[in-house]
């Protein structure tokens, strides 16, 4: 080979030839074993080397495409080069967060480029016990450069910031979405249709909108579903009807518990009677109840009439001069969601402006495509998140259903490749498992 000449590969061909090796390993301990009760294995003997040749071999080809891989950003590179297989990888990846993925990386980028083979994985080494091996490594310095690799930390910061974002908007959007629906189906189709057929004997109460987010209810019924009692018969009730039962049994522990404790939630989910004081009527024309439904700029005008501040502090229990405005509409939200409007109002900003970074949207858009479109959906999942954290209605949560749908939808398009890839790689691994496995334990093959 000439001088100044180099010579590229492809790690999916040094991995398929490493598969190969494997092949022949599996091959020539066939030989040795089938040689034995026919009396010949003075003639095969030569090929007992050839196993553990075979294997070192495949090793060494792995860890040669596995830097291959990393100078491509591949995040799981260095686990492959550690001398992880991919199924192991895939079963234990609840333990590799994003740190964890570019340490690992920075480790195999360091040791091919000095020769150093000291925190490749040990035989028989769990991942657990490898990456705690890593984590002292570095707290003692036994690895002098831990320099991220650049196209590593760029791609795993990308795959999870759109994980997290998917991750956090797809089941606002789905709960927001089923709520809505049920909501609208009550109040103009099952409503009335059950009114008119009774002849307006009987009829389902109206419901009204609650903003998005945890509240008391909520939570008591996260600790009910871990009843297997609860889970088998209660919660087959319609959805409302059971929301109602745990309305009522939330409502009932709160006359029995003492005043620190209903103080304490009223602080967090927001005081309920300073909610029917302020709030007047829902969208649906209902009276207040709950501080979930109490639209937040209808009790802000509340809060200019005297008389209404006067109902208010004799529900806080106060004098009306303690009371300022901001703090009765932050009393009748409760903690919980004034924080979630504050983020949300911090998050709308913050992707408001990365759109606007991007400066002409015609140019964005041939730029980025399915990128900037979620990145324009983002701005409008927030904004609509907040307002009907603000103003629970219909129109403010269908905005939010309807904005995120997108923005989840945009953001699977971008990364489809990837996607598709991974779940690709996630297959094959479970798939060569599965058949090594069952190949081990099959007395036939």
């Amino acid at each position: 080979m000439g001088e100044g000449v180099t010579r590229s590969f492809r790690p999916e061909e040094l991995e398929r030839l490493a598969g190969l090796m494997d092949d022949l390993n599996r091959s020539a301990d066939e030989v040795l074993k089938r040689a034995w009760p026919l009396q010949v294995s003075q003639f095969v003997t030569p090929l007992g080397e050839m196993p553990r040749w075979g294997s070192e071999t495949a090793k060494d080809l792995r860890q040669r495409a596995a830097i291959g891989r990393l100078q491509t950003g591949d995040p799981f590179a260095g686990l492959v080069w550690a001398g992880f297989p991919p199924l192991e990888i895939v079963a234990n990846g609840n333990k590799i967060d994003p740190a964890t993925l570019i340490s690992v990386n920075s480790v195999a980028d360091w040791a091919n480029a000095t020769g150093n083979s000291d925190f490749q994985r040990k035989p028989g080494e769990s991942l657990d016990d490898y990456l705690k091996r890593l984590e002292a490594a570095a707290i003692s310095k036994a690895i002098p450069a831990l320099t991220p690799h650049e196209a590593t930390v760029a791609n795993i910061l990308k795959i999870v910031g759109d994980v997290k974002g998917v991750a956090a908007t797809a089941p606002i959007v789905t709960t927001q979405a089923v709520s809505l629906s049920r909501l609208l189906l009550n109040n103009h189709v099952s409503r009335p249709l059950i009114g008119k057929l009774t002849g307006g004997a009987w009829t389902l109460p109206t419901r009204s909108a609650t903003a998005p987010g945890p509240g008391a209810a909520s939570l008591t019924r996260r600790l009910f579903m871990k009843s297997s009692l609860y889970r088998d018969y209660v919660s087959m009730l319609p959805e409302y009807a059971e929301m109602d039962q745990v309305n009522r049994a939330v409502n009932a522990g709160r006359t029995l518990a003492g005043a620190r404790v209903n103080n304490l939630l009223n602080v967090a989910f927001g005081n309920n009677e300073l909610a029917a004081v302020l709030g007047g009527t829902t969208h649906s024309r209902e009276t207040v109840t709950a501080s979930s439904q109490a639209n937040l700029l209808k009790v802000w005008s509340a809060t200019a009439d005297p008389k209404k501040m006067e109902a208010a502090a004799a529900v806080l229990k106060v004098e009306p001069t303690a009371l300022t405005r901001l703090g009765t509409v932050a009393r009748t939200a409760g903690a919980v969601r004034s924080l979630g409007i504050v983020g949300g109002v911090v998050s709308t900003g913050y992707s408001a402006a990365n759109v606007i970074s991007q400066g002409d949207p015609i140019a964005a858009f041939k730029r980025n495509g399915a990128g900037y479109v979620a990145d324009i959906a983002e701005v409008g999942f927030n904004a609509s998140l907040t307002a009907a954290m603000i103003c629970p209605n219909p129109l403010t949560l269908g905005a939010t259903v309807v904005t995120g749908a997108v923005y989840v939808g945009a953001k699977v398009v971008e990364n489809w490749d990837d996607i598709e890839a991974g779940a690709k790689k996630a297959c094959k691994a479970i798939g060569d498992g599965a058949e090594k496995v069952f190949s081990s334990i099959n007395p036939f093959d």
